[in-house]
């Protein structure tokens, strides 16, 4: 059996083991950002930097199979699946690729929606802010000494902060 396709099938299980555990923190951020903010979505931010830096780590090596599979540095996965045989585990490859790709576009669902509840949670804090610190509409009617517009007292949360 070809050691490359050995490699590149080494290489593409933990690739795909690192993207489901990608997955997983995905979903696990939403359901925080569902819930509630807390420590535990630093937790878990943290966690997936050490995966991708994994992933990042591994790059380089599937670029290197792939090419000495396919015989040209610039292929891609489906190039050197097909100048696989059979007997090396072309179809063992082809089944990984795949869950990789369905993998990665799952995450990508995940994170677009992650996003979207991000958003909205900033839009949400920023109007909260803006009621807090908006200045009192005029008083017609003041305690005695102090000018109908003039503040009765000090603002809940200062501006400038």
């Amino acid at each position: 059996m070809n050691p490359k396709v050995e490699e590149l099938k080494e290489i593409l299980g933990e690739e795909l083991s690192i993207y489901r555990k990608l997955l997983q923190h995905a979903g696990d951020k939403r359901k925080l950002l569902l819930e509630k903010f807390s420590t535990d979505l630093q937790t878990i931010v943290n966690q997936e930097e050490i995966l991708v830096q994994r992933l990042i780590e591994l790059e380089p090596r599937r670029r290197e199979c792939v090419a000495a599979i396919a015989g040209t540095a610039d292929a891609n996965l489906d190039t050197a699946v097909e100048k696989i045989s059979e007997t090396d585990g072309k179809s063992d490859v082809w089944m990984v690729g795949s869950q990789l790709r369905d993998v990665v576009n799952e995450i990508k669902t995940v994170n677009e929606e992650n996003q979207r509840l991000i958003e909205q949670a900033l839009e949400l804090t920023q109007y909260s802010v803006k009621l807090i610190t908006k200045a009192p509409a005029d008083v017609t009617y003041g305690p005695a000494g102090k000018k109908p517009g003039q503040r009765v007292g000090p603002a809940l949360i200062d501006r400038k902060a």
